[in-house]
């Protein structure tokens, strides 16, 4: 069931959130690297949401559980943290959190151990943000 919740979510928040012409998600500097993706949700009963994938085919382990594949799609309640197994130069990672009541996010990268986007967002259904609260980071071109 938890599952079937976090496609759904994703779905929805892609089709709700989807990029227009002149909303572009943030974009890294050009070259490969190692880049690790934190992403830490905060909030009573927040849900916390990754999506990232890589054009290079180099496998993405999650530092959490020890898991590795091509492509993340993970759900989580506070934190997770990942870290591609080899350079990559695209890149693409989606953070999410999910409440009901005020949270955030926060979505630090790192390349090569060097920050190149540390973000923060917050939610407060209450004051009409919505439910949902993104960050993007590419380095995928458009």
């Amino acid at each position: 069931m938890r599952k079937i919740f976090a496609t759904l979510l994703a779905a929805v928040s892609l089709l709700t959130v989807s990029c227009s012409k002149d909303d572009n998600p943030t974009t890294g500097s050009n070259g490969t690297g190692v880049y690790r993706i934190s992403i830490v949700v905060n909030g009573t009963e927040a849900k916390g949401f990754a999506h990232i994938t890589n054009l290079d085919r180099v496998n993405i382990k999650n530092e959490n559980t020890g898991d590795s594949s091509l492509s993340i799609d993970d759900e989580f309640i506070s934190s997770a943290s990942y870290i591609t197994e080899g350079k990559v130069k695209e890149i693409a990672a989606q953070g999410m959190v999910y409440s009901n009541e005020k949270a955030s996010i926060r979505m630090k990268v790192t390349k090569d151990g060097e920050p190149v986007f540390d973000e923060t967002k917050s939610i407060d259904p209450e004051s009409g943000t919505g439910k949902i609260g993104e960050l993007r980071f590419a380095t995928i071109s458009q």
